[in-house]
């Protein structure tokens, strides 16, 4: 289960976990930067982050679909 938000600088998506066993993960996506975060808080930076380029997010998804070795990835801008 999941929602998703859409907010004037981000999209926010909140993986949640249905058997309770695991914390909610969200996916940040601004315009700059792409933010992968687990146990929400609210101090700085908000519980466990990792942060990454919009590209490095897409080659990340891209990655999901190929076969071993190293890859080069160009995207063109629409």
């Amino acid at each position: 289960m999941f929602t998703n938000e859409f907010e004037m600088d981000a999209t926010i998506t909140t993986i949640l976990d249905e058997t309770a066993t695991h914390s909610d993960v969200q996916l940040i996506i601004g315009d700059d930067a792409v933010y992968i975060r687990q146990n929400e808080h609210d101090e700085v930076p908000p519980g466990d982050v990792i942060e990454m380029t919009p590209k490095m997010f897409r080659d990340m998804i891209a990655a999901l679909e190929l076969s071993e070795g190293l890859f080069v990835t160009k995207y063109k801008k629409t």
